[in-house]
């Protein structure tokens, strides 16, 4: 298992794995990943809002989705590719934040594997290959949150 950013023995850790286990079936959990209409429920971290979200849902084809904090009302970018798509076992895409003068950050890549057990899912996200310890560890609480907010969405009636 590798070790998580927050580790204190880990301080250069530039991945991090999560494991959730959601009480919703896996094309479900699946989709949720891939339909901007449910990703705006959970993908997005607390106090955020998705203002848009386009996929191009093909291997090599782009995703581009738009987020504004709620409090102060800052815009943020975040882009990437898609490298893999397996519905519903797998999808793999990178991850890159657009700076203000257009740029990007280093781009990360994400593997999101997706396994029965009986009526749940346990879906296994992975981010790998961050510039810095410190990013590495900011996506892992953020994406936790995400994760846990995926929990709570996919077992709403």
């Amino acid at each position: 298992m590798p070790a998580r950013a927050s580790d204190p023995l880990a301080l250069a850790a530039r991945d991090f794995t999560l494991t959730r286990l959601l009480a919703a079936p896996r094309d479900l959990v699946f989709r949720s990943f891939v339909e901007p209409d449910r990703m705006r429920h959970w993908w997005v971290p607390r106090g955020f809002t998705m203002m848009s979200c386009k996929l191009d849902l093909r291997e090599g084809g782009a995703w581009r989705m738009t987020i504004r904090a709620d409090d102060t009302g800052s815009v943020q970018t975040e882009v990437g590719v898609y490298r893999e798509i397996r519905e519903p076992e797998r999808l793999a895409f990178t991850h890159a934040w657009v700076r203000a003068n257009g740029t990007l950050t280093r781009p990360t890549l994400v593997t999101a594997a997706f396994a029965e057990a009986g009526a749940k899912t346990r879906v296994t996200f992975r981010q790998e290959d961050f510039a810095t310890a410190a990013a590495c560890q900011s996506h892992e609480e953020g994406w936790g949150v995400s994760l846990d907010q995926l929990v709570d969405y996919v077992s709403r009636p």
